[in-house]
Formats: structure tokens, C-alpha cells, sequence
């Protein structure tokens, strides 16, 4: 890991097929090096280095051709975690900062009953927080956590150009880089209140061994009973919160997804129930929840979600592998204010299969064009008035007042987590993250 006043700066990777297989291409290490990325040059990536183990040295390249000598540079070579719950139980961390580590806390080994809270975390190369081999009943709450690159991150927008920040690690370096990873761990692990800004993924929970249908999953029950709740991830350049493997009894509730790439994105749960509500998807740029990869037969629900900006809240992005589409997932009561919508096929080869109806949409897209009846109580509408200030909350009176079903008994005749009896004020409850009237 290498930093310029502290920050960390890109790392190349000889090895990548996108940076090494073709001599001539955009993205071979050598050209990276002399010219910078494809469009943008050293405008965005405003450093870039490489390690080269035949020759014992290390090459760097700045913007505008700087010196290297006039700046304040410092290196970690370990690999090693800064902090490492390690087998442990009942242990605790409060209240560090921990910065400058390869990654930096990792639950493992069976690490259980473990805390991490109120830390800053950051800058780190890899991970900010890292849940695996079997950690379990852990919290990770009330903590900081940002990658502290050495890259512009603000305007959040989808140009080609600051696309270029995320594919200079999957195309050139070492992939992605996650506030809070989650794989191959234990059950009951909690995600809470935590801040995480300017990464490539928020928080992620899969496998990207397991991420295709023909793969059998590692373990069925891996990140049974997880809980990620009341988080705020922000400007990210690929997605906020990632699901995939099992998925069983997972819920994702409360957060705030506010202008990241990818916003809520499906790598093809397999089994469930995932139970997604009360989330706020603001300005996701380009889609707010994104279906891809192959399909996903696992029995999910969301509902009472507010997404606003973007183009459409649900991207479908399918191919046509096998005939499952997503059957057993149910979208209701949510509210959509987007340019495009409800939905977009976006590459996908596959009929939409699943559930929609009592959402309150602007902007059109409806699922069944060619079947009105599949979605017969959403009303699509050409505006919701939202109250000032944050967070946007339609105004009584608007259509999204009373326009949802209730859920108190949709979960095989008991309630969706969060829809127990008597959870809504009115006739019937109103469509989006908050209760108004």
C-alpha cells in the first residue's frame, strides 16, 4: 500500500487479465503507467504505481508529470489487519482510529459475540471492516468507515470519466474495495448506524466464489439472521449494499443509500426470505435496485422503500440461462420518484416474473405493460409532493397517502418484519418509508 500525504493511490496489477492479457489495449499496465487512464488521463486518477517483484522496484506516475520527490509519500508492505477479532469471544473495540492498513478490522476464525464501535476507520487498501470464516452473533456499529483514496470523488455522476475511478481496480488493479465485507461467516451478525463513504461497494454480503446459478454455495446458512440497519452509505462508485449466497432470514432496513452507482444490487440470492423496507435510495446513479447476473430464486420482500432521482428504482439486467427469473420476490408499497420510473428491462433477455403492486409511482415504467392485471392497485401518478427538508416525506393529501396494502399478514398469514397490527395511522398504510397520516 502506498499514500501520497496520506492517501492512498492506486495500485496496478500485472496480473489482471483486463491490465496484462492484451500488450496493446486502454488498460495494460505499461500504457496506465506512461499516459494514465483511457479518457481522462491523469485528470481523475491523479496518481498511479506499480510493484514490480522481477525487477525489485516500484514505479510511480503523477499528474502533471509532478515530482515525486516534492510530495510526502509512506508505504505499508502487511498484509495483516490492523485489528483482528481473531477465534475470539465477547471482546470489544471503542473508540480508535485506525488508518493506513491493508484492511482494517477482520472478524474470524469463529470470532463471536465481538464489537466494534464509534472507530474511525480509514484510510485502508482492501476492506474497511471484514466479517468471515464464521464469524458470528459480531456487531459492527456507530463507526466511520471511507477508503481515504487519493481520487476525485465529487461530482457524483455516471460519465465515462469518473466510471474510470472504479475501473482502474477491476479492469487494472486489485477489484473492488469494500467498506464492510461480509463472506463465508456465521449467523446473527448485526450492521448498525454506520457511515460508510467513498468506496467501490458500501456493504456487501455474498460470495464471489458462489455467483452464478451452476456454482453450489459454499454453505447454504452462511450470513444466516444478518441485520443491516440504520446505515448511511454514500458516494460510492459501484453499489451500496450487495446480497447474495443464502439469504436466509436476512433483513435490510432503515438505511440511507444516497448517490451510489449501483444502489441495492441482487448478485442472485438463493434461498431466504430477505425481507428489505423503510430504506431510503436517493439519487442513485444510474439505477436505485438492480437485478443482475443470473436469476434469483430466493423468496425476498420489498417494501416501504422511498427511492427518489436516478432512472428507474429496479434495473433487470437478466440473461437468459434458465427459466427461474425471480418468482418469489414481492415489491409493494414503495414509492418511486425517478426519470424513468418503476422499471427498466436494461439488458435483460427474460420476462419480469415477479410480484408488483400498491406502489405509488412518478415516471412511469410499468412492469406488465401487456398485463395491467399483475399490477392493478400501484397507481402511477405524474407527482408526489414531498414536504421540505430531509428526509422526503410526501405531504398529506398526496397520492401516496393511504395507498399501500396492508402487510401485517402477507408473510404466509403472519406480519412482514416491521408491519405487525397496527402499524399504519390511516385507512390503509401510506406508500414509501415513513407513515404520514
Amino acid at each position: 500500500m502506498l499514500c501520497l500525504d496520506g492517501r492512498i493511490i492506486p495500485e496496478l496489477n500485472p496480473e489482471n487479465p483486463g491490465c496484462s492479457s492484451d500488450k496493446k489495449g486502454d488498460w495494460y499496465w505499461r500504457r496506465l503507467l506512461a499516459v494514465g487512464t483511457p479518457r481522462t488521463g491523469f485528470q481523475q486518477i491523479r496518481a498511479l504505481w506499480v510493484y514490480r517483484e522481477d525487477e525489485k522496484a516500484m514505479y510511480v506516475h503523477l499528474a502533471d508529470d509532478a515530482d515525486p520527490a516534492r510530495v510526502q509519500w509512506s508505504a505499508s508492505w502487511e498484509a495483516a489487519p490492523i485489528i483482528s477479532f481473531r477465534g475470539a469471544a465477547n471482546a470489544s473495540v471503542t473508540g480508535l482510529t485506525l488508518a493506513h492498513g491493508y484492511r482494517g478490522v477482520v472478524f474470524e476464525q469463529g470470532a463471536r459475540h465481538c464489537t466494534l464501535r464509534g472507530c474511525t476507520i480509514g484510510p485502508w487498501d482492501a476492506e474497511g471492516v471484514f466479517l468471515r470464516s464464521g464469524a458470528s452473533d459480531c456487531l459492527v456499529e456507530g463507526n466511520e468507515i471511507f477508503r481515504g483514496a487519493y481520487e476525485d470523488w465529487v461530482p457524483h455522476d455516471t460519465s465515462p470519466e469518473l466510471y474510470e475511478i472504479w475501473l482502474i481496480h477491476k479492469a487494472a488493479g486489485f477489484w473492488d474495495r469494500v467498506g464492510i465485507d461480509m463472506v463465508r461467516l456465521g449467523a446473527g451478525n448485526r450492521i448498525h448506524a454506520n457511515h460508510v463513504y467513498e468506496t467501490f461497494d458500501g456493504i456487501d454480503l455474498g460470495d464471489s466464489d458462489t455467483e452464478s446459478l451452476s456454482i453450489p454455495l459454499y454453505d447454504p446458512d452462511a450470513g444466516r439472521d444478518t441485520e443491516i440497519w440504520e446505515n448511511v452509505i454514500e458516494r460510492t462508485r459501484d453499489s451500496g449494499i450487495e446480497l447474495g449466497v443464502g439469504c436466509i432470514d436476512v433483513k435490510v432496513h432503515h438505511n440511507i443509500l444516497r448517490q451510489t452507482h449501483g444502489g441495492l444490487r441482487y448478485k442472485l440470492p438463493r434461498i431466504g426470505p430477505v425481507f428489505i423496507y423503510r430504506n431510503l435510495l436517493i439519487d442513485g446513479a444510474p439505477y436505485n435496485i438492480w437485478y443482475s447476473m443470473d436469476d434469483s430464486p430466493a423468496e425476498g420482500y420489498v417494501y416501504h422503500n422511498t427511492i427518489i432521482g436516478g432512472k428507474a428504482a429496479l434495473a433487470w439486467q437478466l440473461r437468459r440461462k434458465t427459466p427461474i427469473g425471480t418468482p418469489n420476490w414481492h415489491h409493494l408499497n414503495n414509492l418511486v420518484i425517478g426519470s424513468k420510473g418503476f422499471f427498466e428491462p436494461w439488458h435483460g433477455e427474460i420476462e419480469p416474473n415477479f410480484t408488483a403492486n400498491y406502489n405509488v409511482v412518478v415516471g412511469g415504467g410499468r412492469p406488465f405493460p401487456n398485463d395491467p392485471a399483475k399490477d392493478s392497485n400501484s397507481r402511477y401518478v405524474e407527482a408526489v409532493p414531498l414536504a421540505p427538508g430531509f428526509p422526503p416525506t410526501p405531504l398529506p393529501g398526496s397520492p401516496a397517502i393511504d395507498a399501500g396494502m396492508d402487510l401485517s399478514t402477507y408473510f404466509h398469514g403472519k406480519p412482514l418484519p416491521g408491519c405487525e397490527p397496527g402499524y399504519f395511522k390511516g385507512k390503509a398504510p401510506d406508500a414509501g418509508a415513513h407513515e404520514v397520516q
